[in-house]
Protein backbone atom coordinates (compact mmCIF):
# COMPACT_ATOMS: atom_id res chain seq x y z
CA UNK A 1 0.00 0.00 0.00
CA UNK A 2 1.28 3.25 -0.75
CA UNK A 3 2.32 5.90 1.18
CA UNK A 4 -0.55 8.39 -0.27
CA UNK A 5 -3.31 5.49 0.20
CA UNK A 6 -2.16 5.22 4.57
CA UNK A 7 -2.44 8.89 4.64
CA UNK A 8 -5.75 9.35 3.08
CA UNK A 9 -6.82 5.92 4.91
CA UNK A 10 -6.02 7.37 8.28
CA UNK A 11 -7.85 10.74 7.81
CA UNK A 12 -10.95 9.36 6.51
CA UNK A 13 -11.08 7.57 9.73
CA UNK A 14 -10.07 10.86 12.00
CA UNK A 15 -12.91 12.75 9.77
CA UNK A 16 -15.26 9.28 10.40
CA UNK A 17 -14.28 9.68 14.52
CA UNK A 18 -15.04 13.61 14.30
CA UNK A 19 -18.58 12.91 12.73
CA UNK A 20 -19.29 10.39 15.57
CA UNK A 21 -18.34 12.88 18.17
CA UNK A 22 -20.33 15.79 16.41
CA UNK A 23 -23.73 12.62 16.91
CA UNK A 24 -23.16 12.08 20.15
CA UNK A 25 -23.00 15.82 20.97
CA UNK A 26 -26.18 16.01 19.12
CA UNK A 27 -27.93 12.72 20.66
CA UNK A 28 -26.48 12.43 23.82
CA UNK A 29 -25.20 15.55 24.94
CA UNK A 30 -28.66 17.63 24.07
CA UNK A 31 -26.24 20.35 21.67
CA UNK A 32 -29.14 20.27 19.18
CA UNK A 33 -30.92 22.11 22.03
CA UNK A 34 -27.63 24.58 22.21
CA UNK A 35 -27.62 28.08 20.30
CA UNK A 36 -30.28 29.02 17.61
CA UNK A 37 -32.45 26.04 17.46
CA UNK A 38 -32.75 24.37 14.96
CA UNK A 39 -29.85 25.67 13.27
CA UNK A 40 -27.15 25.20 15.14
CA UNK A 41 -28.38 21.34 15.66
CA UNK A 42 -28.46 21.05 12.29
CA UNK A 43 -25.17 22.31 11.79
CA UNK A 44 -23.79 19.56 13.82
CA UNK A 45 -25.90 16.84 11.73
CA UNK A 46 -24.63 18.51 8.58
CA UNK A 47 -21.38 17.96 10.09
CA UNK A 48 -21.79 14.01 10.91
CA UNK A 49 -22.99 13.54 7.77
CA UNK A 50 -20.54 15.71 5.94
CA UNK A 51 -17.60 13.51 7.48
CA UNK A 52 -19.27 10.25 6.74
CA UNK A 53 -19.07 10.82 3.21
CA UNK A 54 -16.02 12.43 2.58
CA UNK A 55 -14.45 9.87 4.82
CA UNK A 56 -15.86 6.82 2.47
CA UNK A 57 -14.92 8.91 -0.82
CA UNK A 58 -11.25 9.64 0.72
CA UNK A 59 -10.69 5.86 0.85
CA UNK A 60 -11.28 5.14 -2.94
CA UNK A 61 -10.40 8.49 -4.51
CA UNK A 62 -7.22 10.54 -4.42
CA UNK A 63 -8.52 13.57 -6.55
CA UNK A 64 -7.39 16.68 -4.82
CA UNK A 65 -10.05 18.15 -4.94
CA UNK A 66 -11.62 15.16 -2.46
CA UNK A 67 -8.48 15.83 -0.33
CA UNK A 68 -8.89 19.55 -0.15
CA UNK A 69 -12.50 19.03 0.43
CA UNK A 70 -11.36 16.77 3.56
CA UNK A 71 -8.69 19.51 4.54
CA UNK A 72 -11.93 22.35 4.16
CA UNK A 73 -13.92 20.05 6.95
CA UNK A 74 -11.50 19.30 9.40
CA UNK A 75 -10.04 22.83 8.92
CA UNK A 76 -13.15 24.28 9.27
CA UNK A 77 -14.51 22.60 12.19
CA UNK A 78 -11.38 23.54 14.20
CA UNK A 79 -11.87 26.94 13.05
CA UNK A 80 -15.87 26.97 14.64
CA UNK A 81 -14.95 25.71 18.09
CA UNK A 82 -11.59 27.88 18.46
CA UNK A 83 -13.93 30.99 17.47
CA UNK A 84 -17.02 29.49 19.64
CA UNK A 85 -14.90 28.95 22.79
CA UNK A 86 -12.80 32.38 22.35
CA UNK A 87 -15.62 34.58 23.64
CA UNK A 88 -17.56 34.57 20.56
CA UNK A 89 -20.95 33.39 18.98
CA UNK A 90 -21.61 31.51 15.89
CA UNK A 91 -25.35 30.62 15.32
CA UNK A 92 -26.34 31.43 18.63
CA UNK A 93 -23.59 29.15 20.55
CA UNK A 94 -20.81 29.82 22.62
CA UNK A 95 -18.92 28.04 25.16
CA UNK A 96 -15.65 28.35 27.11
CA UNK A 97 -12.62 25.67 27.53
CA UNK A 98 -12.17 22.10 26.17
CA UNK A 99 -16.17 20.91 27.11
CA UNK A 100 -17.42 18.76 26.80
CA UNK A 101 -14.82 16.35 28.02
CA UNK A 102 -13.06 14.42 26.58
CA UNK A 103 -15.68 14.46 23.41
CA UNK A 104 -13.87 18.22 22.51
CA UNK A 105 -10.23 16.84 22.99
CA UNK A 106 -10.60 13.81 20.99
CA UNK A 107 -12.51 15.57 18.05
CA UNK A 108 -9.34 17.95 17.78
CA UNK A 109 -7.20 16.18 17.84
CA UNK A 110 -8.46 13.61 14.70
CA UNK A 111 -9.55 16.76 13.06
CA UNK A 112 -5.46 17.79 13.10
CA UNK A 113 -4.19 14.21 12.40
CA UNK A 114 -6.64 14.64 9.23
CA UNK A 115 -5.67 17.71 8.45
CA UNK A 116 -2.14 16.97 8.11
CA UNK A 117 -2.12 13.67 6.82
CA UNK A 118 -4.00 14.93 3.91
CA UNK A 119 -1.73 17.82 3.72
CA UNK A 120 0.73 15.61 2.94
CA UNK A 121 -0.60 13.98 0.25
CA UNK A 122 -0.12 16.81 -1.72
CA UNK A 123 3.42 16.80 -1.79
CA UNK A 124 4.97 15.35 -5.15
CA UNK A 125 6.73 12.57 -4.48
CA UNK A 126 3.91 10.85 -2.26
CA UNK A 127 0.51 11.46 -4.32
CA UNK A 128 2.81 10.09 -7.04
CA UNK A 129 2.81 7.00 -6.06
CA UNK A 130 -0.73 6.83 -4.70
CA UNK A 131 -3.66 5.73 -7.36
CA UNK A 132 -7.24 5.58 -7.34
CA UNK A 133 -9.40 2.82 -6.19
CA UNK A 134 -12.39 1.82 -8.02
CA UNK A 135 -16.16 2.35 -8.08
CA UNK A 136 -16.58 -1.26 -5.49
CA UNK A 137 -14.19 0.10 -3.07
CA UNK A 138 -15.65 3.74 -3.29
CA UNK A 139 -18.86 1.43 -2.77
CA UNK A 140 -17.84 -0.93 0.07
CA UNK A 141 -16.44 2.44 1.64
CA UNK A 142 -19.76 4.31 1.86
CA UNK A 143 -21.71 1.40 2.82
CA UNK A 144 -19.20 1.06 5.62
CA UNK A 145 -19.57 4.80 7.08
CA UNK A 146 -23.28 4.65 6.11
CA UNK A 147 -24.02 1.55 8.63
CA UNK A 148 -21.95 3.25 11.37
CA UNK A 149 -23.74 6.62 10.62
CA UNK A 150 -27.49 5.10 10.37
CA UNK A 151 -26.69 2.36 13.31
CA UNK A 152 -26.09 5.07 15.79
CA UNK A 153 -28.24 7.40 14.65
CA UNK A 154 -30.89 4.86 15.15
CA UNK A 155 -29.29 3.52 18.67
CA UNK A 156 -29.30 7.27 19.76
CA UNK A 157 -32.00 8.73 18.82
CA UNK A 158 -34.30 9.59 22.00
CA UNK A 159 -37.07 7.03 22.31
CA UNK A 160 -40.14 9.93 21.68
CA UNK A 161 -42.78 7.81 23.51
CA UNK A 162 -40.74 8.35 27.19
CA UNK A 163 -38.70 11.67 26.37
CA UNK A 164 -39.52 14.87 26.29
CA UNK A 165 -36.65 16.51 24.42
CA UNK A 166 -37.55 19.81 23.94
CA UNK A 167 -40.17 21.11 26.77
CA UNK A 168 -41.69 24.76 26.49
CA UNK A 169 -40.94 27.08 28.73
CA UNK A 170 -44.13 26.78 30.48
CA UNK A 171 -43.97 23.17 30.86
CA UNK A 172 -41.89 21.21 33.41
CA UNK A 173 -40.71 17.74 33.03
CA UNK A 174 -41.18 14.88 34.85
CA UNK A 175 -39.37 15.36 38.65
CA UNK A 176 -36.17 13.68 39.27
CA UNK A 177 -34.19 14.55 42.01
CA UNK A 178 -30.00 14.88 42.27
CA UNK A 179 -28.96 11.60 43.72
CA UNK A 180 -28.32 12.63 48.00
CA UNK A 181 -29.90 15.80 47.58
CA UNK A 182 -32.40 16.87 50.75
CA UNK A 183 -34.85 19.69 51.15
CA UNK A 184 -32.99 21.72 53.99
CA UNK A 185 -33.96 24.51 55.97
CA UNK A 186 -31.67 27.61 56.37
CA UNK A 187 -32.21 30.44 57.89
CA UNK A 188 -31.30 33.18 54.90
CA UNK A 189 -28.85 33.11 51.67
CA UNK A 190 -25.71 31.40 52.18
CA UNK A 191 -22.30 32.34 50.24
CA UNK A 192 -18.97 30.14 49.30
CA UNK A 193 -15.88 31.15 51.49
CA UNK A 194 -13.73 33.10 49.30
CA UNK A 195 -15.95 33.65 46.85
CA UNK A 196 -17.67 37.30 46.24
CA UNK A 197 -21.38 37.24 45.66
CA UNK A 198 -23.36 39.75 44.03
CA UNK A 199 -26.89 40.00 45.53
CA UNK A 200 -29.85 40.13 42.71
CA UNK A 201 -31.13 43.46 42.18
CA UNK A 202 -34.50 41.75 41.57
CA UNK A 203 -35.32 39.09 44.40
CA UNK A 204 -38.59 39.70 46.27
CA UNK A 205 -38.61 41.61 49.36
CA UNK A 206 -37.67 39.27 52.31
CA UNK A 207 -35.76 37.09 50.11
CA UNK A 208 -31.97 36.87 48.92
CA UNK A 209 -30.21 35.79 45.64
CA UNK A 210 -26.80 35.66 45.17
CA UNK A 211 -24.44 34.63 42.14
CA UNK A 212 -21.11 32.57 42.65
CA UNK A 213 -18.13 32.31 40.16
CA UNK A 214 -16.42 29.35 40.10
CA UNK A 215 -16.52 25.71 41.06
CA UNK A 216 -17.30 25.63 44.66
CA UNK A 217 -20.00 22.95 46.27
CA UNK A 218 -23.29 24.45 47.16
CA UNK A 219 -22.94 25.42 51.09
CA UNK A 220 -23.44 22.42 53.19
CA UNK A 221 -27.57 21.74 53.82
CA UNK A 222 -28.38 23.87 50.95
CA UNK A 223 -30.72 21.99 48.59
CA UNK A 224 -28.51 21.38 45.29
CA UNK A 225 -29.96 21.66 41.41
CA UNK A 226 -27.41 20.32 38.61
CA UNK A 227 -28.01 22.17 35.36
CA UNK A 228 -26.46 19.59 32.94
CA UNK A 229 -26.95 18.70 29.42
CA UNK A 230 -28.88 21.78 28.33
CA UNK A 231 -31.68 20.82 31.61
CA UNK A 232 -31.75 21.24 35.17
CA UNK A 233 -31.55 17.80 36.50
CA UNK A 234 -34.11 18.34 39.07
CA UNK A 235 -36.86 20.61 37.42
CA UNK A 236 -39.73 19.98 40.16
CA UNK A 237 -38.93 20.03 43.61
CA UNK A 238 -40.54 20.68 46.54
CA UNK A 239 -38.70 22.62 49.81
CA UNK A 240 -39.75 24.07 53.06
CA UNK A 241 -40.03 27.52 53.66
CA UNK A 242 -36.39 29.50 54.08
CA UNK A 243 -34.53 26.77 51.93
CA UNK A 244 -31.74 27.93 50.13
CA UNK A 245 -31.58 26.33 46.30
CA UNK A 246 -28.40 26.18 44.70
CA UNK A 247 -27.84 25.63 41.05
CA UNK A 248 -24.58 24.60 39.38
CA UNK A 249 -23.76 25.16 35.82
CA UNK A 250 -21.96 21.87 34.86
CA UNK A 251 -22.24 22.05 31.06
CA UNK A 252 -19.29 23.84 28.83
CA UNK A 253 -21.98 26.60 27.75
CA UNK A 254 -23.40 29.42 29.59
CA UNK A 255 -26.77 29.47 31.43
CA UNK A 256 -29.10 30.97 33.70
CA UNK A 257 -31.68 31.18 35.94
CA UNK A 258 -34.61 33.54 35.33
CA UNK A 259 -37.90 33.17 37.70
CA UNK A 260 -41.29 33.50 35.53
CA UNK A 261 -42.49 36.08 38.25
CA UNK A 262 -39.05 38.28 38.59
CA UNK A 263 -38.39 37.56 41.72
CA UNK A 264 -35.31 36.14 41.48
CA UNK A 265 -32.67 36.38 38.58
CA UNK A 266 -29.14 35.11 38.11
CA UNK A 267 -26.41 36.52 35.49
CA UNK A 268 -25.06 34.41 32.83
CA UNK A 269 -23.65 31.08 34.51
CA UNK A 270 -20.45 29.57 33.23
CA UNK A 271 -19.22 26.52 33.28
CA UNK A 272 -18.61 25.49 37.09
CA UNK A 273 -20.62 29.04 38.55
CA UNK A 274 -23.60 28.80 40.80
CA UNK A 275 -26.83 30.47 41.65
CA UNK A 276 -28.30 30.50 44.75
CA UNK A 277 -31.67 32.25 46.34
CA UNK A 278 -33.21 31.66 49.47
CA UNK A 279 -37.07 31.01 49.36
CA UNK A 280 -38.50 32.89 52.54
CA UNK A 281 -42.15 33.17 50.99
CA UNK A 282 -44.77 29.86 50.60
CA UNK A 283 -45.76 29.83 46.51
CA UNK A 284 -45.00 27.54 43.06
CA UNK A 285 -41.99 29.46 41.38
CA UNK A 286 -41.35 28.62 37.96
CA UNK A 287 -38.36 29.49 36.34
CA UNK A 288 -36.62 29.08 33.11
CA UNK A 289 -32.72 29.55 31.37
CA UNK A 290 -33.27 33.16 29.87
CA UNK A 291 -30.67 31.63 27.06
CA UNK A 292 -32.36 28.23 26.67
CA UNK A 293 -36.05 29.48 27.08
CA UNK A 294 -37.01 25.34 26.79
CA UNK A 295 -34.86 24.85 29.76
CA UNK A 296 -38.10 24.66 32.71
CA UNK A 297 -38.03 24.05 36.24
CA UNK A 298 -40.93 24.62 39.33
CA UNK A 299 -39.60 25.35 42.78
CA UNK A 300 -42.71 24.44 45.56
CA UNK A 301 -42.28 26.13 48.38
CA UNK A 302 -44.54 25.37 51.69
CA UNK A 303 -44.38 26.24 55.10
Amino acid sequence: MSIGRILRTASAVAILISGIIHLDLYFNKQYRFAGDMPNFGRSIMFNAIASAVIAAVLVARKEWFVRAAGIALAAGTIAVFAYTHSGHTFLGFNATGFEPSPGAQLALLVQIIAVVALAATFIPAIDSEDVSLGMPVLGAAGAVAAVVLIGLIVHWKPDESTTTTAPPSSEVATATTVAGSTATTVPGATTVPGETSVPSATAAAGETSTTVAGGEAPAAGAQAVEIKDFSFQAPKIEVAKGTTITWTNDDGVGHSVNAADGSFDSDKLGQGATFEHTFDTDGEFAYVCDIHPYMAGTITVTG
